[in-house]
Order: C-alpha cells, then sequence, then structure tokens
C-alpha cells in the first residue's frame, strides 16, 4: 500500500484485531473501501476493553458500533484478508 492509493479525505474506523477473546487484543485501522487493515500500538488486554476503547475513539469520528463494524465486515469482504501497512 503506497500513500498514493489512499483517498484524499478516506472515512475510517478503529477495530480490535479479533483473534481470540481472551487474547491481548491489538487495535487496528480499517478505511472504508479498502481491504484489509493498519496495525497500531494500542492493545487492550481482552475484546471486551477493546470494543469499548475502539467505541470511544470511534464516538469521535462519529461511528456508532452499528456503523463502525459494517465499516470492519466491508473490509474483511474485499480482497483476501491479509493486513497491509
Amino acid at each position: 500500500m503506497t500513500a498514493q492509493a489512499l483517498p484524499d479525505n478516506p472515512n475510517f474506523c478503529f477495530c480490535p484485531a479479533y483473534d481470540a477473546e481472551t487474547d491481548v487484543q491489538q487495535i487496528r485501522i480499517v478505511i472504508e473501501g479498502l481491504s484489509g487493515h493498519i496495525p497500531t500500538a494500542l492493545i487492550a488486554l481482552d475484546l471486551d476493553d477493546a470494543l469499548r476503547l475502539c467505541d470511544k475513539l470511534n464516538r469521535r469520528l462519529g461511528l456508532d458500533r452499528e456503523a463502525w463494524s459494517a465499516m470492519v465486515a466491508g473490509s474483511m469482504r474485499d480482497g483476501d484478508g491479509e493486513p497491509w501497512h
């Protein structure tokens, strides 16, 4: 992924890794219309904490859980699901 491939004003959201519910959860960034995710250095100790953190971060972007969950689902449907950065 290169900076030239990003839209000028992308819609994005934060989401948990969704690996295992009991594992430490990396917080990731998903950009609407692009497959995969961008890893961050943010973590939460479990999925519930990660969801609360993502809700808080996404609220500042004007997104409720339904809206950001839909954006995440779209990123997993498009392409091979491999992370990109």
